[in-house]
């Protein structure tokens, strides 16, 4: 989580994942989806669609305004 970290600053505060920590790339991307509707929890899948390097966060809060639409590419490495 450490390397994603300044990527989950600016989700929050830009709406934007910034630059990869591995490869430098702005290529990147990111989802959030909803598991329970009642209370908004759900998860965040993270990536870089050069280096294809990923983060995953469970159990957070999907709060009005994050991303949720679009797919999250497969065989990312996590």
């Amino acid at each position: 989580m450490m390397k994603w970290l300044e990527n989950l600053k600016s989700i929050d505060t830009s709406g934007t994942v910034g630059k990869c920590p591995f490869c430098g790339s702005e290529n990147t991307d990111y989802k959030c989806s909803i598991v329970n509707l009642e209370n908004g929890n759900g998860y965040m899948d993270i990536w870089c669609n050069d280096c294809k390097r990923a983060f995953h966060m469970s159990r957070m809060q999907v709060t009005k305004g994050m991303k949720t639409d679009g797919n999250i590419p497969e065989k990312l490495k996590y």
